[in-house]
């Protein structure tokens, strides 16, 4: 009896001693660090990290390219000789952009091979990829792109660079194979994992589309071929044709919206030194837009003092010393010694409200794609009527967002009948009224195409195009990291300069 029981004893502590063997590995796992990627996780991450921060929109927008194009203008004007300084966040927008939101979603895009029911993850992952990669390439040029997401075991870290026709013609290319991708029988994204479309498939295939129609109405001059062979394939895809189908991301009160961000709660930066320009109110102002009391609040003074505008900007490119100030800050002269700036307009209230989603892609700007397209005869339709409908379907929208007093419908088709002939300044002055202080990538990518609107001085004259930027410096870690394939490219593109012209721009 006492041999039998030793030798149970003995059994039980052999199959313990396995058990504890083989369940060795998992106790030693980190629940923290998991080996295997999270497709939701990593999207959600790329997402938002594509839309940016504080800092990297407050330096590179705000400060640097909405100055640029004439939304903002700084009160403590320019330096004579350096009227177009080199905004500081573009080094951060190149590593946000690359490290977190492309990087991020090319992980999905890679492990999606041993995943076959991935597949529409990784289609998602594609487009959101290709809309980022789109943004660095309008702003530098040429870039890494075919090397620069290469993981394990085949690590890249001094990609080579693509030029921007490659780059141009690759986004294209994958905007068609992502859009063909989607299969209704595989699962997606769980809704609070897609920040743009809540995990709505058909969302993603109509801004793939959509995104694709404006990257090929950028190669209209460079390679009118391509941008005709591009609509005519998309001549029957589903695409944003309404409102409600508009691309937008959704911020809160944990990720403001930037220009709110910089404009009321960080330093009140719009309060103290930048300010709607004299050329976005003045624009509005001769043409008796509707919309202006939506781009702009009223002068604080001009209640008290009839004889101050109820709509005025501060001039862009003026130089700090110049006697022109004089005309400005009249408070002091009316008895505030420290001045308030209180005869110049603030952003507009529409623009502060962070429960209204950033839009992406809009219909509006679908209808002036359209636009420009048929005006070219390369797509079917009237351009005058897709001008119109673009403009009034964005006084519709930014009614559906504001408080009273609305834009009246008299006042919509007063407006929109003053319009008699349609022309390329016509739609690109519209798209640079709907690009306003929300998407100045755009704004800024479709001057630098088209030369609209012709932006002027204080004294009403175009502006010097010569020393306009023509794009962003590459970051300094470039310069310093990936030095060979930095200067390769730059012997190919073109000096390091903001007036370096890119592939597709207007000479």
């Amino acid at each position: 009896m006492k041999k039998t029981t030793q030798i149970l004893l003995l059994l039980i502590i052999t199959l313990f001693s396995q058990s504890c063997v083989k369940d060795l590995p998992e106790l030693n796992s980190d629940p923290n660090n998991s080996t295997q990627a999270d497709p939701d996780l990593l999207f959600k991450f790329a997402v938002k990290r594509g839309m940016g921060s504080y800092l990297t929109a407050s330096h590179l927008e705000y400060n640097g390219l909405h100055q640029w194009m004439m939304y903002f203008a700084n009160r403590g004007g320019v330096e004579p000789g350096n009227e177009y300084p080199i905004p500081t966040g573009g080094d951060g927008f190149w590593n946000e952009t690359y490290i977190d939101a492309m990087n991020n979603a090319e992980v999905i895009i890679r492990e999606a091979d041993a995943h076959p029911e991935w597949v529409n993850k990784k289609a998602a992952a594609t487009i959101w990829k290709t809309f980022m990669m789109h943004r660095v390439t309008d702003l530098w040029g040429a870039a890494p792109y075919s090397e620069a997401f290469k993981g394990n075991p085949a690590l890249e870290f001094t990609p080579a660079y693509d030029s921007q026709e490659k780059i141009y013609l690759q986004m294209l290319n994958d905007l068609e194979q992502a859009a063909t991708a989607f299969d209704w029988a595989m699962p997606f994204y769980d809704a609070s994992s897609d920040l743009i479309f809540g995990g709505d498939m058909e969302a993603w295939i109509r801004f793939a589309n959509s995104l694709r129609f404006r990257l090929a109405m950028r190669l209209v001059e460079v390679q009118p071929q391509t941008t005709q062979t591009e609509l005519n394939a998309l001549s029957q895809a589903l695409m944003i044709s309404d409102e409600s189908q508009t691309a937008a991301f959704q911020f809160n009160s944990v990720f403001n919206k930037p220009v709110l961000e910089a404009a009321m709660i960080r330093y009140q930066e719009g309060e103290q030194y930048i300010n709607p320009s004299k050329f976005l109110t003045d624009l509005l102002k001769t043409t008796n837009d509707p919309r202006i009391g939506y781009f702009l609040n009223k002068t604080s003074l001009s209640d008290a003092f009839p004889f101050i505008d109820e709509y005025r900007g501060v001039p862009n490119l003026v130089a700090y010393n110049s006697e022109i100030w004089q005309n400005y800050n009249l408070d002091a002269q009316l008895g505030d010694p420290l001045g308030s700036w209180g005869d110049v307009s603030r952003i507009g209230n529409w623009y502060l409200n962070n429960d209204r989603p950033l839009p992406l892609i809009s219909f509006s700007e679908m209808c002036f794609l359209k636009a420009e397209a048929a005006l070219k005869g390369m797509w079917p339709g009237d351009p005058m009527d897709y001008l119109k409908q673009g403009i009034n379907a964005h006084m519709i929208y930014m009614n559906a967002y504001a408080t009273e007093p609305l834009i009246s419908e008299s006042d919509i088709q007063n407006y929109i009948n003053t319009i008699n002939e349609v022309d390329l300044k016509q739609i690109i002055t519209q798209k640079y009224l709907l690009f306003a202080y929300e998407n100045v990538f755009e704004s800024f990518a479709e001057f630098r195409r088209t030369g609209y609107p012709v932006l002027s001085d204080y004294e009403g004259n175009p502006i010097n195009t010569q020393i306009f930027p023509k794009r962003l410096r590459y970051p300094y870690s470039e310069f310093t990291y990936n030095r060979n394939n930095y200067l390769n490219i730059i012997e190919q593109q073109g000096a390091d300069s903001q007036l370096t012209p890119i592939w597709w721009a207007k000479e």
